[in-house]
């Protein structure tokens, strides 16, 4: 797939252009399937091309690809603002995985990820459980008003 450094997400720049290449990779439980899988989160621009990948990744049998796949899914909710009902009963299943990766537990990436998900997704389409325990504005912040905020 690529001759470049495999951790370097600039050398999976072609998933972008084949998110098929996604789907084989994570087929094949890959062991940087995780690694494209992010790529395409970052640099696709169409939410339902991503999305069934990353549920995809969220059932993979390898913890570094659950792992990336709430990464990818935490992204997914900051930049698309959305989310679905699998994914979200796919995320509490996942607080709940004690499973250590690199001396953390895969809870530890859910939480980050549950995180994103309520600063980023509305209040109104999220289930209670998330509301409480991660809860972001209550009101919509305006692109806007984050960038007054938060000045590159």
């Amino acid at each position: 797939m690529t001759t470049d450094s495999p951790w370097l997400i600039g050398s999976w720049m072609s998933v972008v252009q084949q998110p098929n290449l996604v789907d084989e990779l994570l087929g094949q439980e890959d062991e940087y399937a995780g690694v494209a899988l992010l790529a395409l989160t970052l640099n696709h621009h169409d939410p339902d091309v991503v999305l069934p990948r990353i549920k995809r990744g969220l059932g993979s049998m390898r913890a570094q690809t659950r792992a990336n796949a709430l990464q990818s899914l935490g992204h997914h909710a900051r930049l698309h603002g959305s989310i679905d009902v699998e994914s979200l009963a796919r995320l509490r299943l996942a607080l709940r995985h004690r499973t250590v990766l690199g001396g953390y537990e895969i809870r530890g990436y859910a939480a980050n990820a549950a995180s994103d998900v309520g600063m980023f997704v509305s209040r109104a389409g999220l289930p209670r459980w998330l509301r409480r325990r991660f809860a972001g504005p209550r009101h919509p912040v305006r692109a806007s008003a984050r960038a007054q905020v938060n000045p590159s």
